[in-house]
Order: C-alpha cells, then structure tokens, then sequence
C-alpha cells in the first residue's frame, strides 16, 4: 500500500484536460458536479475561443447548459475571457459578465476572486470608485476570517493514511485529513488575496485622488457591522507585507 503524507487522497478535482472550471462548484467529497459532456463542450469552447479571438464559443454555451451552477460557471468563464484572454479583453463586457455571475450563490473563494477581477475591469474603465467598492467587498470577506499566525505550513499527518486501504478506519483519516489541507489552502488563498487587495485599494486610492473618509463611507457603505470599519481601516494604515515566502 501507498501511505499518503501530504497529498489529497481520492480528490476528484473539477478540471478538464487543459482548462480549469473557475466557479468553485463541487459536491461531496469534492467530487465534480459538471456533466462530462458539459466538460466537453466547455473545453472545445475554451480552445476556440483563442483560435477565433472571441468569446463567442463559451456565449454560444448559454443557452444549451441551463442549470444554475452551469450557467454561473460560464458567466465566470466569459468574464475572465473579457478580463484577460490575449486580443479579446473587453473591461465593459468582464464587468456585465462577471456581474451576473455574482447573482449566483458562488462559493467564497470565487466571490473574493470576481471582487479582484471586476475591479480591474473597473480600474481599465477608469471608474475608480467602482473599482474600490469591490476590492472593499473582497477586503470585507477576507475580514471575517481568522488569518493570524502569517503563511501557514503544509505538515504530514500524524496518522498513517493509505491508499487502497482495506483498513475501515483509513477513509475518515483521509477525509481529516482532505479538510486540513482545505483549511491550510484557503488561509493561504485569503492572505495572498487580502495582500493583493489592500493594494488595489491603496493604487486606486492613489490614483483616483480618493480620500480616506471616501474610503471609510464607502465602506460603512457595504456593511452595517461597525466592527469592520476599524479593522479595514487598520488594513489600510499598517504596512502590508507579502505574506508568502
């Protein structure tokens, strides 16, 4: 038997052969939720999209996949397309796209995300107020999560974890273990976005000759918890060191 130290074992992740998906969507034990000819056809889109230099194959897409999580990840997709694909980036068109995948319930991680994204749609647009309401947006999510402690490090388990085990306490090891390294990943996902972030926010800030009480009212703006109004503010006045090695 194989022991897994610092892997995911049996993790079925939701990509195809050449493109990830970007919604985030997944179901029990992170297994994929999209159909494999979904995936397909997804895949064929993307492929010609950098052939043709347009988004055309992923719209035409819209229509056929009507299923909420469907039609949310190729919303997503079409943004990123307009956002930052070589000789189709349209910021007008990232932000509708990327605007409608926001009425969707997305996970976390892919709201922060489109946060960064369409406010750099908003800065190519030159509407820097926009941007800096969704940088805010993504500092905001970032806020509610416990992030002390700096870059955390991946560690073995402490357990033997097998693959191909006969053992029937081998698949709850692997499932501890799977939410621990979800845990460590999404930390290190929301440090370096939160790092990114208060950038963008200080760039636009600089740029669009915002002050800070427009910093501060937009954010009393976004949220009614007066708890956050301190921390944010206290994001912005402390040194932002780049978290990550």
């Amino acid at each position: 038997m194989q022991t897994i130290t610092a892997g995911l074992a049996g993790t079925v992740l939701c990509v195809s052969s050449a493109f990830a998906l970007h919604s985030g969507f997944v179901g029990a034990d992170d297994e994929c939720i999209f159909t494999k000819e979904f995936i397909q056809d997804y895949e064929t889109a993307q492929k010609s999209v950098d052939t043709l230099k347009s988004a055309e194959p992923l719209l035409a897409l819209l229509p056929k996949y009507r299923n909420p999580e469907e039609q949310a990840e190729l919303e997503v997709s079409i943004g990123l397309v307009y956002n930052q694909r070589t000789g189709v980036v349209d910021p007008a068109k990232a932000v509708a796209n990327f605007s409608r995948a926001l009425e969707f319930n997305l996970p976390e991680r892919t709201y922060i995300e489109i946060c960064m994204w369409r406010g750099g749609s908003y800065e190519q647009l030159k509407k820097n107020p926009e941007a800096l309401r969704d940088y805010i947006r993504g500092l905001l999510a970032c806020s509610y999560r416990d992030l002390a402690g700096g870059w955390p490090e991946v560690l073995a388990s402490t357990v033997p974890i097998y693959m191909n085990s006969e053992d029937p306490g081998n698949p709850q090891r692997v499932k501890d273990y799977q939410r621990y390294r979800h845990a460590i990943d999404l930390k290190r996902f929301l440090l370096m976005q939160r790092y990114f972030l208060i950038e963008a926010v200080k760039r636009v800030q600089a740029d669009g000759a915002i002050a800070d009480k427009a910093l501060d009212k937009a954010v009393k703006e976004l949220t009614p918890d007066s708890s956050r109004y301190e921390i944010i503010s206290g994001l912005m006045k402390s040194e932002n060191k780049r978290p990550w090695p």
